[in-house]
């Protein structure tokens, strides 16, 4: 299957990478001597969802992942009930602050984030990137501030996530806690640059550093989040963005499902309309959708070649993703 770099021009109907020119890296790079705390406690206090916002999250597998156990969703949802804000995951496996490949016509990331409308980018990078050490920083630094000077073609309301830290993985698998050292000064490099364009930054690195001192692993592998590190992680989001943490609402981590009942209800309806996103945004069979299958008679009507019926019956989805939400309002008003 063909692939689309990021430099590629691409359709309006779904999205990809075209970065725009930045200014250069040491300007970020000379705020490491500051403190993140200011950072947050300036901007967090002025973090507000409210209708019409659609907040998108971007990111690696930790994003991705976001919206299949949905803890972050819940909570936010829980802290606009009466506001109807939308919610869409542009998250990506393996996506970095220097590639993220999309299949080709994907599209830019600016046709995607008119698309859905976005008007808060949640965004996380910084932890695959530090394998490259501290020496990378300020290519790092460099190649965050262009991809956010496009995402802020979109909007200027950024919450810059920072990276999880690295465990020691479990059985066979090896200790990675070592490269915390090196991933702490992208952590920095990160808040600095949140610190200059006055964004907002959330530290998920120190919290949940501190927390695997319990012994119970946050990660599955040493590297990406488990069910107890993603609820952890969206707690601390809405602790550090000023938001309420509704203190009846639990992680029942065996079942990786929410407590009381009613909550984990929501929860659900939520991962379901994340599954109607996903297979919308990200169907199966692009090639025969928008790639470089268009043209075969299986992309089209077998009774008229000059219709194709792939991209109408995608469109099908659209129903069910605002099927799903209205459910998703029905849950939070009850739960009122």
């Amino acid at each position: 299957m063909k692939m689309a770099r990021p430099s590629l021009a691409v359709s309006d109907s779904f999205t990809g990478m075209t970065p725009s020119d930045c200014r250069p890296a040491y300007l970020a790079l000379a705020m490491l001597l500051f403190s993140t705390t200011e950072v947050f406690c300036s901007a967090a206090q002025q973090f507000v969802l409210a209708a019409p916002d659609v907040a998108v999250f971007c990111g690696g597998e930790d994003v991705v992942e976001m919206q299949r156990n949905g803890y972050l969703e819940t909570l936010l949802t829980l802290n606009c009930a009466e506001k109807k804000v939308r919610f869409r995951n542009l998250g990506w496996e393996g996506d970095t602050v220097y590639e993220q490949p999309r299949e080709l016509n994907f599209g830019s990331w600016s046709n995607q984030f008119r698309r859905v409308g976005a008007t808060v980018i949640f965004v996380q990078f910084g932890q695959s990137e530090s394998l490259q050490g501290m020496d990378a920083v300020p290519r790092f630094t460099e190649a965050y501030l262009k991809l956010l000077d496009e995402f802020s073609m979109q909007t200027k309301r950024l919450v810059l996530l920072s990276p999880t830290p690295w465990e020691s993985g479990p059985a066979l698998l090896p200790d990675l806690s070592a490269r915390n050292n090196a991933l702490k000064r992208y952590v920095n490099a990160i808040a600095a640059v949140a610190r200059e364009r006055s964004l907002v930054f959330v530290d998920l690195f120190t919290p949940l550093q501190k927390a695997a001192l319990s012994k119970q692993p946050l990660t599955r592998d040493g590297l990406h989040l488990n069910a107890p590190g993603h609820w952890l992680a969206a707690q601390e989001i809405i602790r550090q963005l000023g938001l309420r943490m509704p203190s009846a609402v639990k992680l029942n981590a065996p079942a990786s499902a929410l407590t009381p009942a009613h909550f984990d209800q929501l929860r659900q309806a939520i991962v379901q309309k994340n599954q109607f996103w996903f297979d919308y945004w990200r169907p199966m069979n692009w090639a025969f959708l928008h790639g470089d299958r268009t043209e075969q008679p299986s992309s089209r009507d077998h009774r008229n070649p000059n219709i194709r019926w792939f991209p109408q019956e995608l469109e099908k989805f659209q129903a069910l993703i605002q099927q799903e939400e209205g459910e998703i309002a029905a849950r939070v008003e009850n739960l009122r």
